[in-house]
């Protein structure tokens, strides 16, 4: 099958789908964990304003800390490490391959 233009614009448009279906999703964890952490008084506007003023009255040091601990809210799932390929058994010192 020759690739085609049309077949690199499909792609790239799928891509471009994807990539802001995974950005919906990480808007709406961020929303939920914020609200969870601000509480009842919470509003985006709120959150905004915590995170900005926080952000720029940090010491650099303390930006560094946030980094770095950023890493326990992972809003995407890590993916399952694949299991190990099975290895084919041997029938009477044959492989699978040598019977077809």
């Amino acid at each position: 099958m020759s690739v085609t233009l049309k077949s690199f614009d499909d792609k790239i448009d799928d891509l471009k789908r994807k990539k802001k279906e995974l950005e919906a999703k990480q808007a709406q964890q961020l929303f939920k964990a914020a609200s969870y952490i601000i509480g009842g008084s919470y509003s985006p506007q709120l959150a905004a304003c915590i995170i900005d003023d926080s952000w720029k009255n940090a010491t650099e040091t303390k930006k560094g800390e946030w980094i770095k601990s950023s890493k326990k809210f992972q809003f995407t799932r890590p993916r399952k490490a694949k299991a190990p390929a099975k290895q084919n058994s041997k029938k009477d010192g044959q492989s699978r391959t040598a019977e077809i």
